[in-house]
């Protein structure tokens, strides 16, 4: 019961952030559809027992029908048609249902990302692939537990009404598939709870691949990390493959104990005798919905895990300050200053920074150096205000954020769409021309059209960051935040960007592995781990 209360304070909650429209109403129109499809199965196995018998029970409540139908055979092959028909409505109901909710938490999961700005890679791409998919599902699953539950009832009254003694020993006989159907349901969301677990592992396992890629092959522990991948990814696979195991013991359990018993009474000839074909086919029927339900509680409880997930978004509101980002409230002097800042991405318990201070005057060159995994690239996303710190504040005299990544943002379109993305300025084509000239980007004439497609494949490494560079310049930022945003580029284009920069009142905040690459820099800011904690060094 715990349980339950527990699924439908998520459900309700989940509910009110889908804003998918109408979800009651195709519930109950996909229920209804399954009800309609009930009737015309009762309707079509006592059909068919009668017209293979011969005969059928006048004292049935449905023999004024059964009649007319024998009358008028042409009858039975459209109620066949028309049972069919509502099961495709319901089927399209339900996918339509479940689409339109994935994609209104997708739309809720990504404004969140860009609103809270503390997940990581790993789990905004899990929210946004898995989790959500799971939850969508969930509705599916809800109303065929509904359609089951009414379908039971359904034939339960037919057979009830038909044969009450045979119908109160198949009775007994369900009771006694309630304990099993408990203990399979508890391991079932046991093994799921696992799943889940090493799924979003595996995820977190794929970025800090991806993320570190050439650093992992040329120190040469690719075999390493793909056995490590391999391991995570099995133990998904074993945890998920029991809970399917233990959900289609559930889902069978009903259907096989029917038939077996039916079985075992029809060495009985004086039992044999007394059952007829109709009771025969409607109860397989009652039982094949009574797996149904099973089946749709294990899939209820799977979702459920994934939705007590999603609902710790809730207690990230609470954790989550906007009020920490302070922009242009310091003294002309500064360009950034941090005050006893403490950062810990979402769903995480370890602190990446604790206590920061740090000072930051306008228009200087500061380097941020640190081993891989020291939080420099966090420490940017704090100074910029894409993350939000749960204690202390971060000032930022600026009215305009430039940022250069080590693989810089390139997507299909013209070379003018790339180098004016994000630009809200008014720029002619000669001057888009001439700086994109002055960093000679292309070796051939031809190339500089500025109506030309690229993409991150047509272009190298060292292309893109130019291209990045010229799109940044022409923002014309205040601050402006590099993260490793030369290391594709040579001496020569390096040497002319951090010239031209020179001559533009812009303060630099450049996190990079090769410090002694940059002439000019007035700040040294050092990132070291000491007894577990990371701590900030200025030179």
């Amino acid at each position: 019961m715990k349980l339950f209360k527990k699924i439908i304070s998520d459900v309700k909650y989940v509910s009110k952030l889908t804003g998918t429209h109408n979800k009651k109403l195709i519930i109950a129109k996909a229920v209804i559809f399954s009800q309609i499809c009930a009737f015309f199965d009762i309707m079509i196995i006592l059909l068919f027992a009668a017209i293979l018998t011969g005969s059928y029970n006048l004292d049935n409540v449905l023999s004024p029908i059964i009649e007319f139908v024998l009358d008028y055979k042409i009858i039975l092959p459209l109620i066949v048609f028309f049972r069919f028909y509502f099961i495709y409505l319901q089927n399209i109901m339900l996918k339509t249902l479940e689409l339109e909710v994935r994609e209104n938490i997708n739309v809720f999961l990504l404004k969140e990302v860009f609103d809270k700005r503390n997940y990581s890679i790993a789990d905004g791409f899990f929210y946004l692939n898995v989790l959500s998919g799971h939850i969508s599902y969930f509705y599916s699953n809800l109303t065929n537990f509904i359609n089951s539950v009414l379908q039971v009832i359904a034939f339960s009254v037919y057979l009830v009404i038909s044969d009450i003694r045979t119908v109160v020993t198949f009775g007994l006989g369900a009771l006694v598939l309630v304990y099993p159907t408990k203990i399979l349901l508890k391991k079932a969301r046991g093994y799921m709870h696992e799943s889940y677990q090493f799924n979003q592992q595996s995820n977190q396992e794929v970025q800090r691949i991806i993320e570190n890629m050439f650093l992992i092959k040329l120190l040469k522990k690719d075999k390493e990390e793909i056995k490590s991948y391999h391991d995570t990814f099995r133990e998904y696979s074993s945890t998920t493959l029991k809970n399917h195991k233990y959900g289609a013991i559930n889902s069978f359990l009903p259907s096989f104990t029917t038939m077996f018993v039916f079985s075992a009474l029809m060495t009985v000839g004086s039992v044999a005798k007394a059952i007829t074909l109709d009771f025969i086919g409607v109860t397989l029927r009652l039982f094949q919905s009574l797996g149904a339900i099973t089946n749709s509680i294990n899939q209820i409880i799977n979702s459920h895990v994934h939705m007590e997930k999603f609902n710790e978004m809730e207690k990230n509101k609470i954790s989550v300050h906007k009020n920490n980002f302070v922009p242009e409230n310091l003294p002309k002097k500064y360009a950034i200053k941090i005050e006893d800042l403490s950062f810990k991405y979402f769903n995480s318990d370890e602190y990446i920074f604790e206590n920061i201070n740090l000072e930051i005057a306008k228009n200087t060159h500061t380097i941020i150096t640190g081993p891989n995994g020291s939080g420099k690239s966090t420490l940017l996303g704090l100074i910029a205000g894409v993350f939000y710190s749960q204690k202390g504040k971060v000032y930022a005299n600026n009215k305009k954020f430039g940022y250069i990544g080590a693989t810089p943002m390139i997507f299909t379109g013209s070379l003018k769409e790339n180098i004016l993305y994000g630009n809200d300025g008014t720029w002619s084509d000669k001057e888009i021309l001439d700086y994109l000239k002055l960093f000679q980007i292309f070796k051939e004439e031809s190339n500089y059209d500025l109506e030309k497609n690229i993409d991150n494949k047509s272009l190298s490494s060292g292309q893109m960051q130019k291209i990045a560079f010229v799109r940044a310049l022409l923002s014309e930022p205040d601050i402006l935040i590099l993260d490793e945003s030369t290391a594709n580029l040579d001496d020569a284009s390096r040497k002319l960007i951090f010239e031209l920069l020179s001559n533009k009142k812009v303060t630099i905040i450049n996190s990079t592995h090769d410090p002694e690459n940059f002439e000019n820099v007035d700040n040294h800011l050092k990132i070291e781990i000491v007894d577990e904690q990371r701590k900030l060094f200025i030179n």
